[in-house]
């Protein structure tokens, strides 16, 4: 993961699907700064909302009050590249069993979505437990 210090960009975004466009735009931003090419930027911006979706669509229950609903965004640029941490402090999940599942070719809720980030950024890693909320951590490199 990148050092923090070096000019690591982060915003605290309402858990509202509105708030997505916001998220887009700021990929872009720290895209251009990291030296990202527009097709580069193109494919993390879909696969930072993909991320945010997952969180309005699965971190919170219908009894989290929506000011509990968000997402910090973290983007830090690098040498040629860029690493996005999308966190939330829901329910979490087992990433375990998703990797279950995806291997063993069904198709489970929010899975695809993971599959999406996992094909359009060079690193995915997402760090989760029922109960302690979801990380989820991309790196994109910028193609020649």
């Amino acid at each position: 993961m990148a050092d923090r210090s070096a000019g690591t960009v982060q915003l605290l975004l309402p858990g509202k699907a509105e708030f997505l466009l916001v998220a887009r735009l700021a990929t872009s931003g720290v895209g251009v700064r990291s030296g990202l090419t527009v097709d580069d930027i193109e494919d993390l911006k879909v696969a930072v909302a993909e991320a945010c979706t997952n969180v309005i669509n699965h971190a919170f229950d219908d009894r989290t009050p929506s000011e509990q609903r968000q997402i910090t965004l973290r983007m830090t640029p690098g040498g040629g590249e860029m690493t996005v941490e999308v966190e939330d402090e829901g329910a979490g999940f087992d990433p375990e069993e998703l990797e279950r599942s995806r291997r063993n070719g069904l198709d489970g809720e929010g899975g695809l979505g993971f599959g999406l980030m996992r094909e359009l950024t060079d690193s995915l890693r997402i760090e989760s437990a029922p109960g302690s909320g979801t990380r989820v951590i991309m790196v994109k490199r910028a193609t020649r």
